[in-house]
C-alpha cells in the first residue's frame, strides 16, 4: 500500500492559515496607539533631562581664582568698566529686551 499524499489535512491547514491572515489584515487598518498622560510626561522629562545634562555647569567654572577676580572687578569698577565694556553690556541688555 502506498500513500501518495495526505490531501484533506494539508487543505485544512492551508485554508485556516489563509483565513487568519485575511481576518488579521482587516483589523490592522484601524489600529491606533495612544500614550497615557504619564507616558507623555515621562517622555517630556527625558527630553528635558537630556538637554540639562548637555549644559555645562557654571559652578565648575567658578574656581577660587575666578571668584577673586570677579570680586576685584566689583570692588574696583573704574578699572574694569571701560567704554567698550559698557557698550557691550548695553547691547546685551537691548538684545534681551528685543530692542536690537
Amino acid at each position: 500500500m502506498t500513500i501518495d499524499r495526505i490531501g484533506p489535512l494539508n487543505k485544512i491547514l492551508t485554508s485556516s492559515n489563509e483565513a487568519k491572515l485575511k481576518k488579521g489584515s482587516k483589523t490592522s487598518k484601524g489600529d491606533i496607539v495612544e500614550l497615557s498622560p504619564e507616558a507623555k510626561k515621562m517622555a517630556e522629562f527625558s527630553q528635558v533631562k537630556t538637554k540639562v545634562e548637555g549644559v555645562s555647569d557654571v559652578r565648575k567654572e567658578l574656581t577660587p581664582q575666578r571668584i577673586k577676580a570677579l570680586r576685584d572687578k566689583l570692588e574696583n569698577p573704574d578699572e574694569y568698566l571701560t567704554k567698550e565694556v559698557a557698550e557691550k553690556i548695553a547691547e546685551k541688555v537691548a538684545e534681551s529686551f528685543g530692542i536690537k
